[in-house]
């Protein structure tokens, strides 16, 4: 019986060799050519004498901006202008109003933060804006031991007093100039008017300017004019130079004391 001999590998010439393995790619479904690198199929051939192009420009070098560079170009979280109209007569209303108005904040809601307080209070506490761990209230984070233990060497207990903040979120240094012209310092005199509290204290001098009072004059005796009402007002330094200075603790208990004698 005759065997026929099995094909040696070696009888497959090169174009044969190539065909099977185009055909073996064209059965996996693969009908084109793919490389890495791009090339010019249709790109004519260069002459000897032809001037190479000039290369292109490079790109302009990427400035990054400082932390403060940053800050500084955040907009202060506060809108351009407030409807003087459109406050309420009550301090009930004025606190939802504070925690939805889309005229006094940029941004989520969520991160307001509400006055806290009855009102006729003994005493109205007005910090600049919340702290940034303020998650709970108004003076609820870090600042909340300090604070407590400086109401009790008043004499004052947490119901006496009526706590609120000149803005509704945590603000990158605001600018107080615009915030006064945009009209933020009449919704702090409308917001005191309704409160009605016995007197006034206001922690960062910087505020002032919502009330057209000058920095300089934070030392004198002090008086709101709050719808024909005057509100007894004494400014003191912001509460984290108060925690960090013995001295000006020191002259602000003395300052404290000469206003309420």
């Amino acid at each position: 019986m005759m065997h026929a001999d099995p094909p040696n590998p070696r009888d497959f010439t090169a174009l044969a060799s190539l065909e099977g393995a185009l055909d073996w790619w064209r059965e996996a479904g693969v009908d084109a050519d793919f490389a890495d690198e791009a090339s010019g199929w249709l790109a004519e051939p260069k002459s000897d004498d032809a001037v190479a192009a000039p290369p292109p420009p490079a790109p302009p070098p990427v400035k990054r901006k400082t932390a403060l560079e940053r800050a500084l170009d955040q907009p202060d979280g506060t809108a351009s202008g407030i409807d003087r109209t459109e406050l309420p007569d009550t301090l009930e209303k004025f606190r939802e109003w504070w925690m939805s108005a889309p005229s006094l904040a940029d941004g989520a809601l969520d991160r307001r933060v509400p006055p806290r307080g009855v009102a006729g209070a003994a005493l109205m506490v007005l910090l600049p804006q919340p702290f940034d761990d303020d998650a709970d209230g108004l003076l609820s984070g870090g600042a909340r031991a300090f604070a407590e233990a400086m109401l009790r060497a008043m004499g004052l207990a947490a119901h006496e007093v009526y706590v609120a903040s000149a803005l509704p979120v945590p603000t990158a240094m605001p600018d107080w100039t615009r915030l006064a012209a945009s009209g933020l310092g009449e919704v702090a005199r409308h917001h005191i008017a309704l409160a009605a509290p016995q007197r006034v204290l206001l922690f960062g001098r910087a505020q002032l300017e919502l009330f057209g009072i000058a920095r300089e004059r934070a030392r004198e005796p002090l008086s709101l004019d709050c719808a024909g009402k005057p509100h007894p007002l004494l400014a003191a330094p912001d509460l984290r130079n108060l925690a960090r200075s013995a001295a000006r603790r020191e002259n602000f208990w003395n300052r404290w004391l000469d206003w309420t004698q």
